[in-house]
């Protein structure tokens, strides 16, 4: 079964609004066994917490330990062979 995840999922203060602190609690690990399941977790994450695009650093994500992309604040995956300075 393929499984992905995503490590470190958290916020960072925009320092365009003066915030210079992480806005979420902490970094959330998330698995699932669908990716549009992955992909429903951090629209929520994003609406849960109130998250503006500045907020919202691009979370790494992988399957079966290998890194096959990232996804973007609008909730869209990018494969990691298209962007890669996003998922080093």
């Amino acid at each position: 079964m393929k499984k992905y995840l995503i490590k470190k999922l958290y916020s960072v203060g925009n320092p365009d609004f003066q915030q210079y602190a992480p806005i979420s609690d902490s970094k959330y690990n998330v698995k699932t066994a669908k990716l549009s399941e992955l992909r429903d977790k951090v629209r929520n994450y994003i609406e849960w917490w109130n998250l503006g695009s500045g907020n919202f650093p691009p979370p790494n994500v992988y399957r079966n330990h290998k890194l096959i992309g990232h996804f973007s604040y609008n909730g869209r995956f990018w494969r990691s062979r298209y962007h890669e300075n996003y998922c080093k």
